[in-house]
């Protein structure tokens, strides 16, 4: 019998692709996705264990790596700038690619998080030789095994 061994971070590339083509490229360090299915819990009547009813489900993660661009306001929100009082469109929404590749090992798969909209982005800067890093977390509305 054959055995698998687990993939590693080497065997995944992500990619981010928005309305005009791929954005937000480049090695991330860290992906990470989370399905939640917020069940709720009925209690018959004269019943003491209740009954599991399917509920909202979320899709969120987060996205690490070195920062990259300058420009990353407006990568992620569409616009240069934030501020109280001006007009702040909706923001872009973004498909997230992870490709799970590895042929000496056996595996090969993509998941595909759709219409993911960045909810938090965090930047992180120290003086000395360490990476400033980027933080992204989204939320989506989508996702499937391609």
């Amino acid at each position: 019998m054959e055995r698998k061994e687990p993939l590693q971070g080497y065997d995944v590339k992500v990619s981010v692709i928005g309305t005009n083509g791929p954005e937000l490229v480049g090695e991330y360090q860290e992906a990470s996705v989370t399905i939640t299915n917020d069940i709720e819990e009925y209690v018959e009547m004269g019943e003491r264990i209740a009954m599991q009813l399917d509920g909202v489900i979320s899709i969120e993660g987060e996205l690490k790596r070195g920062c990259l661009y300058v420009d990353a306001i407006n990568r992620i929100y569409g616009q240069s700038s934030l501020r109280r009082g001006d007009a702040i469109s909706a923001s872009p929404r973004f498909t997230i690619m992870m490709s799970l590749k590895n042929k000496y090992k056996g595996h090969n798969g993509k998941i595909r998080i759709e219409r993911a909209l960045f909810n938090e982005w965090a930047l992180s800067a120290t003086a000395g030789k360490d990476v400033v890093s980027s933080n992204m977390k989204f939320k989506a509305e989508g996702i499937s095994q391609a």
